[in-house]
């Protein structure tokens, strides 16, 4: 069908005596355009590079991400042990608190009741100085009435010394139970001095019960320190609690927020999102997979358009277009990359679209290089050298005949500079692909073994 094409075209030349294409100026388009092909593929290296140095930011920000789990799953058991504790001291606290009630109303008690007792023993020692008293005068009295007695009664001792001794002997002196109970006699002692060892007994019982009750009272006193001590240590756990409390609320709310980011970022799922591992949540687009022949046609598409001006003209336009497309394709690319930065974007899709961006520049410039849509042989022009060489070959048509030397018998040109060029260019594109694939199915196989 390329064939075709070219006698035809070859016909038309010929026919018309006006060569509308220079096979030079063609050769320079050529070259043009496999130096754009060039850049743009040192561009792509480039991208890749910048993408690799990506996916290790990924990574490692993925593992501080998984650090950061696991140190927030460990503030929250650490928080849930310090709750149970907190939960434990509460409830010691109110015992602590019931039980120091309860020995204040004992200590109010025990108070009340040395009171009481202090009264009393007041009290009764005021009796016992009072029975003293008593004990003395009677004391004092039978002393005067023995001495008035004996006084009386010496006047006849001897008289009243024999008849009771004779009275004595008279009344069996000498039974012992007679003896006994007169032996007992001089030991019994009055109801006063029986009350007063009572008294002094149980003066000296309530004695040993105030002395008692004051080691209880300082006893109680002290505990009820300890009480007070205990009370303000827990007091001051349970505000330190609270910040531990909050700390946790914020760590917690923290990994809430970057959560919410990650899922935020994650664009709609894709062809290649399974290159990477799934915790990484990087979906990205896939490209086409019929580049070289999108390349192609595009180049097809462009190629055959008839070129009025002069090759220098072009040249120049060209190279403008292009140095503004690199400047305006990095300014969108750091533009880009900016506000992927301000937003949090996952770096492929990133990428992916520079590369859409830079597919839009590549369009906007083959349109640019495409003549007006109104001229009637913008679909008859020669895609390759091939067709610069086959110009040559005579058409079934009439013409005027070819001299003797034709280039048919010269020997074959060497090929051209842009073939090598996109030779290199579709290599490098073959072996991006077979990379891609490589790596697809690595990441495929992963999760199986796993």
């Amino acid at each position: 069908m390329l064939a075709e094409n070219l006698v035809e075209e070859d016909f038309e030349i010929k026919e018309e005596e006006e060569p509308w294409l220079d096979n030079r100026e063609l050769q320079q388009d050529l070259q043009l355009a496999a130096e754009l092909g060039k850049t743009l593929l040192d561009r792509n290296t480039q991208l890749e590079e910048s993408l690799q140095q990506m996916y290790t930011t990924n990574q490692e920000q993925l593992q501080e991400i998984e650090h950061l789990s696991k140190q927030v799953e460990l503030l929250r058991q650490v928080n849930e042990q310090h709750a149970k504790v907190y939960e434990q001291l509460d409830v010691t606290a109110r015992e602590l608190e019931e039980t120091n009630q309860k020995l204040v109303a004992d200590s109010k008690a025990s108070q009340q009741k040395i009171l009481s007792l202090t009264e009393t023993i007041e009290c009764l020692q005021a009796r016992i100085d009072h029975l003293q008293s008593q004990v003395d005068e009677l004391r004092s009295v039978q002393q005067r009435r023995s001495q008035g007695k004996s006084d009386q009664d010496r006047p006849a001792p001897s008289c009243s010394r024999r008849k009771e001794l004779y009275d004595l002997r008279q009344l069996f002196v000498y039974d012992h139970v007679f003896a006994g109970k007169i032996t007992s006699l001089p030991s019994q002692q009055s109801p006063e001095e029986e009350e007063n060892a009572h008294l002094k007994r149980t003066v000296a019982t309530l004695q040993a019960q105030l002395g008692l009750e004051r080691q209880k009272r300082a006893t109680l006193e002290e505990e009820y320190g300890l009480v007070l001590a205990e009370n303000s240590e827990l007091e001051q756990q349970l505000g330190a609690a609270g910040a531990y409390r909050a700390r946790a609320l914020e760590l917690e709310a923290e990994v809430a927020d970057m959560r919410l980011a990650l899922r935020a970022e994650r664009p709609p799922l894709s062809a290649l999102e399974r290159l990477v591992p799934d915790a990484l949540f990087v979906p990205f687009r896939e490209p086409s997979a019929s580049l070289l022949e999108e390349m192609l046609l595009t180049g097809a598409e462009a190629l055959p358009r008839p070129l009025r001006r002069s090759s220098s003209d072009t040249a120049l336009e060209r190279g403008a277009a292009v140095g503004d497309l690199a400047q305006s394709h990095e300014e969108t690319c750091a533009r880009r990359a900016q506000a992927g930065r301000r937003r949090g974007m996952c770096p492929l899709h990133e990428v992916d679209t520079q590369y859409s961006a830079l597919r839009e520049k590549y369009d906007q410039l083959l349109r640019k290089c495409q003549p007006p849509a109104g001229d009637a042989r913008s679909h008859k022009a020669v895609q390759t050298s091939r067709a610069a060489a086959s110009a040559a070959v005579p058409g079934p048509g009439p013409g005027p005949a070819e001299p003797a030397g034709s280039p048919a018998s010269a020997p074959p040109p060497p090929p051209p500079e842009y073939k090598a060029l996109f030779k290199e260019i579709f290599s490098c594109i073959e072996k991006s692909k077979q990379e891609i694939d490589a790596q697809r199915t690595k990441y495929r196989s992963a999760p199986s073994h796993s």
